[in-house]
């Protein structure tokens, strides 16, 4: 079968499982046409289908339903052996996930039987909710440094299609919390929500192991992993203590990379005054916010400033902005980007308190234009404006 004929019938299969079919048609129509299937085949496919006008959104439902019409047919291509190194980035997402499988197999839900027979397991059950609930610093780790990744090879519809779902399990695991932790706890009420969110987390366990990373390491580069090695301690990690070092063995420059170090003759003349790229860089790493600029073609240039509110990754360098924001809150993003490109707003500014952080965060997008007045792009500044919230009187002295 060629290429275009096995892409077809693929779609074929999706068109069928988007329009209602039934799962056990859908698999067989899959046995009928195939033995095995690449990982870039189906995700190809899924693709398309977004290219055809189905809505990201509603395919997060079709993910569940294609990983399973594909299980246990999906072609395995050999193991990158650095994988199996403890501290490399895919070594410790599978080490999280074989904690959070057993979490789930050998002490949630048999606990879960344990209380519907009537035995106190209450308690055990709230604690382990509340371990399950941790897996948010697994799916953001994933969300910030791999999802950026793999949109820089073109990889788009799988992170779109994943992040929702990841949404959606943090939601349910939430939903599980608030039933267990009622006062008069209906057990099947329980039973429903925590095996809903059960399922579904383990699905994501086998999307990520047999589609995601093999997906992943189809093109990136040891550089890559480095990045995304070294932007995890923004996050933190879910049920595991911080993994050892890892140090991947990166091509030698001949030539080095250009130091700002070794620019310190080199100034920039401003209106008033000049400065050296030493000093400009030093300043600029100083300042009290978190600073983004998105060139005018609204891809991400430049991360800096010296306070850490969002986790960032490198990787994301040279993608689109609209890709580093969720289905859910990218339609305001484009508002923005919207404006200023039409020259209808100049600055727009946001603040609110996130739950999960508990501190006043203070957003600002300013339409960066030159002096006749051409769109060169927009700088995100974002500050915790907690502490300045709260000063009171007055300070004059040292």
């Amino acid at each position: 079968m060629t290429d275009k004929k096995r892409q077809d019938a693929i779609l074929k299969i999706l068109h069928y499982i988007q329009n209602g079919g039934d799962f056990k048609t859908a698999k067989e129509m899959f046995q009928k046409e195939f033995d095995q299937v690449d990982v870039a085949e189906i995700t190809a496919a899924e693709r398309e289908l977004i290219k055809q006008g189905l809505n990201p959104a509603d395919i997060q439902y079709l993910c569940n339903v294609h990983a399973d019409v594909f299980k246990g047919n999906i072609k395995q291509n050999e193991e990158n052996p650095d994988f199996a190194i403890p501290g490399h980035p895919v070594h410790t997402i599978k080490l999280e996930n074989m904690v959070i499988k057993s979490l789930i197999n050998d002490a949630l839900l048999p606990d879960l039987a344990k209380y519907g027979q009537g035995k106190d397991t209450l308690k055990k059950i709230r604690q382990e909710l509340k371990d399950l609930a941790t897996i948010d610093k697994h799916y953001r780790r994933k969300e910030t440094s791999l999802f950026p990744l793999m949109n820089k090879y073109g990889i788009t519809a799988p992170p779109e299609v994943m992040w929702g779902v990841d949404d959606d399990i943090r939601a349910l695991i939430r939903d599980a919390q608030k039933v267990a932790n009622q006062d008069q706890v209906k057990i099947d009420e329980l039973d429903q929500v925590i095996k809903k969110a059960s399922h579904e987390v383990l699905e994501m366990i086998f999307k990520e192991e047999e589609i995601m990373i093999p997906m992943i390491d189809e093109v990136a580069n040891q550089e890559d992993w480095y990045n995304v090695k070294n932007e995890e301690k923004q996050i933190g990690y879910t049920l595991i203590r911080e993994p050892m070092n890892w140090q991947p063995q990166l091509p030698k420059n001949s030539a080095g990379p250009v130091d700002v170090k070794n620019l310190r003759s080199f100034f920039i003349n401003f209106k008033e005054g000049a400065l050296n790229l030493e000093q400009l860089n030093a300043i600029l790493d100083l300042l009290p916010f978190a600073l983004t600029f998105i060139d005018e073609n609204d891809k991400v240039a430049y991360f800096g400033g010296g306070a850490a509110i969002y986790p960032h990754s490198k990787n994301a360098i040279g993608n689109s902005v609209f890709s580093c924001h969720t289905a859910k809150s990218r339609p305001l993003i484009e508002k923005i980007f919207k404006a200023f490109h039409e020259g209808k707003r100049d600055e727009i500014e946001y603040w609110f308190t996130p739950k999960k952080m508990g501190r006043t965060l203070y957003l600002r997008y300013y339409a960066v234009r030159d002096e006749n007045g051409k769109y060169l792009g927009c700088l995100e500044v974002a500050e915790d404006i907690t502490k300045i919230q709260n000063l009171k009187g007055e300070k004059k002295k040292l």
